[in-house]
């Protein structure tokens, strides 16, 4: 390696807050003392990692790509030192997980409680900022476990299978599709649809539901919060389909209403996702071991 780990916090740090002043100030070292650290990576490196603009910094295309490495190495470290000490201290090994495109909780305290005594080993720390980013959080080691509805697995990423889900039609309870045993897509075409995906996702509504239907909804918004979904709809501000066990507390308070798609139902699997290059005998590996035994319950 040409390039010791102070400068990689450099390049974190830079990223971080623009200029070499600050960048300085987070390192807890001087300007000056920064400009030559910069200096002696672009001359160990043999090309310039920024551009000045005034004051500010802009980067080179090939310190772009370096940027984005020291920006997963150092957290990855950070996490890795406090999990150490963690460990040491506590006896504990951290598992964080996080929840793909819902932020749906009720469960967790039933298996919290599980874990404790089963795994007392075993801490399990919510990173709730993966509902956004699931795959990417998981790649950069923000999380170690992601509990994801339908098929989001990608290269060098394990699925292990937890549950089986149906995805339903979300109304207010007064709707007039609301009493309906099951709905047809060509039922969707007069409807104002709130989504919280951007794009259609392999293997949900849109691919096996409403495309070979050929119908369009009269609208469709996006709402890139599923909480924020279920609340409008409760508000009479739309429909939407999504699925009945993230959506199960607001089904039981009778806030909303949950219609079957066609008479034979839209299937959904969940599945724990987790680094391929976990080790069989991983704290990561466990817990979803975990997560599917306590969800056959």
């Amino acid at each position: 390696m040409r390039l010791d780990i102070k400068h990689w916090e450099m390049l974190n740090a830079i990223d971080r807050t623009g200029t070499l002043r600050q960048a300085a100030d987070v390192l807890g070292i001087t300007q000056s003392a920064l400009s030559h650290r910069l200096a002696e990576a672009e001359r160990r490196l043999g090309g310039f990692l920024f551009e000045r603009e005034g004051r500010r910094l802009r980067k080179t295309p090939s310190g772009r790509a370096m940027t984005q490495t020291a920006n997963q190495i150092i957290p990855a470290l950070q996490r890795a030192e406090f999990d150490f000490q963690q460990m040491t201290n506590n006896k504990t090994t951290v598992v964080r997980f996080g929840i793909a495109a819902y932020s749906c909780y009720h469960w967790l305290p039933s298996f919290l409680n599980v874990m404790s005594k089963k795994e007392p080993h075993i801490q399990l720390e919510l990173v709730a900022s993966a509902t956004q980013n699931p795959l990417k959080s998981l790649q950069h080691s923000d999380v170690d476990v992601i509990l994801a509805p339908g098929h989001m697995a990608t290269i060098g990423i394990d699925s292990i299978p937890v549950f089986q889900d149906e995805l339903v039609l979300i109304t207010h309870p007064k709707h007039k599709l609301a009493n309906k045993p099951f709905i047809e897509a060509i039922d969707l075409e007069s409807e104002d649809y709130l989504t919280y995906s951007k794009s259609a996702q392999p293997g949900f509504e849109y691919e096996r539901f409403i495309r070979p239907s050929g119908v369009v909804p009269h609208m469709v918004t996006v709402v890139e919060v599923t909480d924020a979904v279920i609340e409008l709809i409760a508000s009479n501000f739309g429909i939407s389909i999504l699925s009945r066990w993230a959506v199960q507390s607001a089904i039981k308070n009778k806030t909303v209403s949950a219609i079957s798609l066609g008479e034979e139902k839209l299937d959904l699997g969940w599945s724990a996702l987790i680094r391929e290059s976990e080790a069989d005998s991983s704290a990561a590996r466990l817990v979803s071991r975990r997560l599917a035994e306590w969800f056959t319950v």
